[in-house]
């Protein structure tokens, strides 16, 4: 294993950080840092404890209480299976136990509310010597993006910047015909960020859908599809990135500045032609 100067700032519930992490084992990276991170209102014991006890003592503490164990779930474990092999992509079992220390050199537990929570910002300039990769927790601060010690890489659902803003999977596939995929490093706009590197996939056909492609339960359809095979696709390009500048280092790779969009970013996609892409998309 090969250790990248990276640290993954990942959520306990995010399918992402799970993607990520696999894609990257099966390549042989390791990232340097793993931070799992329960992101939410601080509760009262939270509070009280990062008081009395400090903020990194008591964010250990109560983080190891709140370490990622996913009560399995039978039908959900097996139709995620079915449309990740369906889509011929490498098998993640996102609904098992599992240990995420052997993923990389250093794993920590903590909570935060979001990018603003002072104590994450902390904990991010103290570890500014390795690039951070964003898999969830929200909106990034401006601020925080303004900071040259900071430089966070993200893998967006959509090229750049033709397709910024939400639900890019689906309206990459409702207008491109494709899903692609670009990295980049986090700007203060949305997805406007100095982009490393592109890709596009042709469509997977996925039958395992079709019971699910009406009015009444489509959104079960669409979340599997956020879920089970999105991240994939992000996965790929960065072990692509990671794997032509292994070496280097990752808070200076090679950029090129995105072209001035032609268009608003998208919004979210409505439920009624959420479920015309999918079913023209992937059946």
């Amino acid at each position: 294993m090969k250790t990248i100067n990276l640290t993954i700032i990942g959520d306990c519930a995010c399918s992402t950080t799970r993607t990520y992490l696999a894609y990257l084992h099966t390549a042989g990276l390791r990232p340097k840092n793993l931070w799992l991170v329960n992101f939410g209102p601080a509760s009262t014991g939270l509070k009280l404890a990062r008081k009395f006890l400090g903020w990194r003592r008591a964010d250990r503490m109560l983080g190891q209480r709140n370490s990622p164990s996913q009560a399995t779930d039978s039908k959900a474990a097996i139709f995620s299976a079915q449309l990740q092999t369906e889509a011929q992509l490498e098998a993640v079992e996102f609904y098992n136990e599992w240990h995420p220390a052997a993923l990389a050199d250093k794993l920590e537990y903590f909570s935060a509310t979001d990018f603003s929570d002072p104590l994450l910002q902390r904990r991010m300039l103290e570890a500014a010597d390795t690039a951070f990769l964003y898999t969830n927790g929200g909106i990034v601060p401006a601020s925080l993006l303004a900071n040259p010690k900071i430089r966070i890489l993200h893998i967006h659902p959509g090229i750049v910047p033709e397709m910024r803003g939400s639900d890019c999977l689906l309206w990459s596939a409702l207008l491109r015909q494709r899903i692609g995929v670009s990295c980049f490093y986090m700007g203060s706009g949305i997805d406007d960020g100095a982009v490393i590197a592109q890709q596009e996939f042709e469509l997977p056909k996925l039958p395992s859908l079709k019971p699910f492609l009406s009015p009444k339960v489509e959104e079960q359809a669409y979340k599997a599809l956020l879920f089970s095979i999105d991240p994939h696709y992000r996965a790929k390009l960065l072990v692509q990135v990671l794997e032509n500048d292994s070496n280097a280092d990752l808070r200076k790779l090679t950029t090129r500045v995105q072209a001035s969009p032609l268009r608003p970013a998208y919004l979210w996609m409505h439920p009624r032609l959420r479920l015309k892409t999918m079913q023209e998309s992937f059946l």
